[in-house]
């Protein structure tokens, strides 16, 4: 039995990062059981917050203690950086029987007495360095090389983030892998409650969703260009909505959302462009199930939630032409990302289309097992070896 430590990914303040250890922790007391399990670090704060939430995927209670806090960051992390390691938290780790421990965005040393996993969800800032203050990309920049370089073995969610990893950071090359992870959702019940969270929300029975925050990197402007060229042409009434969730703020720009939304109204198409907030995970599941299409237009992309989400339900997608989409799914219809034509073409296309049959429950139930399976897979294999290379 292999135990591995986790700590909060995101501390609290990331919503897909929690999403993500939800997942990977589900994967392991359910696929892994026997083989692999978890035992997860809150500071007393992240406790009160998210309370026993997570208790029932651990192999005890979350273990909730004051040397939580900071650890691998800020100070803590440059202790580690200049004395080897985390001691605070190295203590911690030894003293409940840790195996391997997990790590994101932060540094527990490189002569830490336990061997360390480090996921780098993506290189974002390599990719798009426009999007982030100079300050920002150089403490991002460091910290990656950090962990590339160090003796800890990098975890990444796609094969286009390994070719990332291997061109941007040499030194990790033949210390990397590519776990691709899979979501724990029920097909049959979320398909269920689909066309009543459909009318809950007061939206036609055929539209187009896009539920990605409200981040530059996600490209909202482009689909705002596509509509105002398809109102132009004068099709724009016979075409099914855009609808959209998510958070609203990015702190690379904040008056982001207000721009874009102002834009929609100015041009007409605010209508086709219809924000329905920051609402429940239940309901924006229930929506990509009840929708024609799921629609991600983002520049960049380490491994889409929201198109796992649509692929458990057999929900047919519109995606931007980036080399990630098209290893996650291959089957979908693509778009050049910076083109409001191309992607005003596909919307009208799909819009034309007759409704897509989904597969049966069944088939679709049975296809998320296999993805599950391949990602326990992938975890095993990597705990295994990370521990095997320091026995």
């Amino acid at each position: 039995m292999i135990t591995v430590g986790f700590t909060l990914i995101g501390r609290g303040s990331w919503s897909g990062g929690e999403s993500y250890l939800r997942n990977m922790l589900s994967v392991i007391a359910s696929e892994l059981h026997g083989k692999v399990q978890a035992k997860l670090f809150l500071t007393p704060e992240q406790h009160s917050s998210i309370g026993a939430s997570f208790d029932h995927m651990l192999a005890a209670p979350a273990i909730v203690d004051g040397r939580v806090i900071g650890a691998g960051l800020g100070k803590r992390g440059l202790i580690a950086l200049a004395g080897g390691t985390d001691r605070a938290f190295a203590d911690l780790i030894t003293a409940q029987g840790i195996d391997v421990v997990f790590e994101v965005a932060q540094w527990f040393g490189s002569r830490f007495p336990v061997p360390v996993v480090s996921w780098i969800p993506d290189f974002q800032h390599r990719r798009l360095p426009h999007l982030f203050p100079r300050s920002a990309w150089w403490r991002r920049d460091l910290g990656y090389r950090l962990q590339t370089s160090g003796n800890r073995t990098i975890m990444l969610s796609s094969g286009d983030a390994l070719a990332d990893c291997e061109t941007f950071y040499p030194a990790s090359r033949n210390k990397t892998a590519v776990v691709r992870f899979a979501i724990d959702l029920d097909p049959g019940a979320i398909l269920a409650r689909a066309d009543e969270a459909r009318q809950a929300y007061g939206l036609p029975e055929r539209f187009f969703f896009l539920p990605n925050q409200f981040w530059v990197h996600k490209n909202h402007r482009l689909v705002v260009e596509a509509l105002r060229h398809i109102n132009q042409i004068g099709a724009l009434g016979s075409l099914p909505p855009v609808i959209l969730s998510g958070r609203t703020t990015d702190p690379r720009d904040p008056t982001f959302f207000k721009r874009l939304m102002d834009l929609a109204e100015i041009n007409g198409i605010g209508s086709h462009f219809r924000h329905l907030g920051l609402i429940p995970y239940d309901d924006v599941v229930a929506l990509i199930g009840a929708a024609d299409y799921l629609l991600n237009p983002s520049h960049f992309e380490g491994w889409s939630t929201t198109v796992e989400e649509a692929k458990s339900m057999g929900t047919p997608m519109l995606l931007s032409d980036i080399p990630l989409h098209r290893e996650q799914a291959p089957g979908s219809l693509f778009f050049a990302p910076d083109s409001p034509q191309a992607l005003a073409q596909c919307l009208l296309e799909a819009g034309q289309r007759p409704r897509v049959v989904r597969d049966s429950v069944a088939v679709l139930q049975n296809r998320q097992q296999m993805r599950r399976r391949d990602y326990a897979a992938a975890l095993l294999a990597l705990f295994e070896n990370v521990r095997g290379v320091t026995q």
